[in-house]
């Protein structure tokens, strides 16, 4: 649902998702705010992650037309933040589970107001439903400070940090991806987060704009186990849409980039049970719509996205599922004959 507070747009949205920490059925309350500007996405003049299209969103919204070379902050009076907040979870009732979005990290104060996330804190401690916060935070902007700051306001509910780590691969994640994030760094931060008894959420994302199918097929399968032996609580399969106005986009109306197909995906979801890896998988949607998803054909998208959504739900995927398509030969034909590499423990 899409609403707005003194002209500023703001969404919020209640599903059902299963959950690897708590392994159970969560309902999650998700709501999106566009945020003062990714300090990252200001501080590199948006030569940032090719697929998010929010922090250029985010300016157009609160700036207006006419700001595409500015990259100064862009944020909203608290005020304005705690009324988006409190108008979009007292719109759904209880829920287990709240998520909010900023469209970068929810730490810096440039981008959201030190004392929206005090109010936020406070105001979900006083909810004995909320059994768990999640926020996304930059591994740059990760600081015991901030970490005890909000466990300590937060009390009994638990806090989850979400990182957009992407993959293990240095030259895929800092290059292609132009995340910009040192490994040993990422490291640290999640040996903190996991001291301080705070849930670690990390993002994978899936093909990469460089790699063939099977390239990101096998380096998204070593980066899923990297993260396990790392003891993170949950890993984010993010598989690859096209957002406008992205260098996705470009390289997509060249011809020269597909979404994953749905074969990847369903191959790595049965590796993932498999191996006993906490993952979650993404919704093919985000703000601004995508201009393309990840596909198969006509015949069998709805299908096979039937089986994902039920992942979503339930946590794996049904074992005697019979899905057959013609498409599946020309998949195969892209992958190659040789083998898929399935990572073992000890990468």
């Amino acid at each position: 649902m899409t609403l707005n507070i003194q002209g500023f747009p703001y969404d919020y949205e209640l599903k059902t998702q299963f959950s690897p920490v708590y392994q159970k059925q969560l309902k999650q309350c998700t709501v999106i705010v566009p945020g003062g500007g990714c300090v990252y996405y200001r501080a590199h003049k948006g030569d940032v992650c090719p697929f998010c299209a929010f922090p250029a969103f985010s300016r157009y919204v609160i700036k207006g037309e006419g700001h595409e070379d500015y990259f100064g902050r862009w944020t909203l009076d608290k005020n304005i933040y705690q009324e988006m907040y409190l108008k979009s979870i007292e719109s759904v009732g209880l829920f287990d589970k709240l998520a909010i979005f900023n469209g970068g990290s929810f730490f810096p104060d440039s981008e959201l107001p030190n004392d929206f996330q005090h109010f936020v804190y406070n105001d979900v401690a006083k909810r004995s439903h909320i059994r768990q916060l999640m926020v996304e935070v930059y591994p740059s902007f990760i600081s015991e400070r901030k970490l005890v700051e909000a466990k300590t306001m937060l009390g009994d509910t638990d806090l989850m940090i979400g990182v957009g780590f992407e993959s293990h691969d240095d030259q895929v994640r800092n290059s292609m991806l132009r995340k910009r994030i040192n490994k040993d760094l990422f490291e640290e931060k999640v040996r903190l987060m996991q001291k301080l008894g705070i849930q670690v959420f990390i993002y994978a994302f899936l093909k990469a704009p460089e790699l063939t199918e099977k390239q990101a097929i096998d380096e998204t399968l070593t980066t899923l186990q990297y993260l396990h032996n790392l003891g993170v609580d949950e890993i984010a399969l993010s598989c690859a849409f096209v957002p406008p106005g992205t260098n996705l986009e470009t390289l997509y109306n060249k011809g020269e980039f597909r979404p994953p197909w749905l074969w990847s995906i369903l191959k790595i979801l049965e590796v993932a049970r498999q191996k006993g890896w906490p993952l979650s998988i993404g919704e093919f949607e985000d703000t601004p719509p995508p201009v393309a998803i990840p596909n198969n054909c006509n015949n069998c998208d709805s299908d096979i996205n039937t089986l994902i959504d039920h992942h979503r739900l339930n946590g794996f995927i049904p074992q005697n599922h019979q899905i057959a398509c013609d498409c599946k030969s020309i998949w195969d034909r892209e992958i190659g004959s040789s083998k898929l590499i399935i990572p073992t423990r000890e990468y």
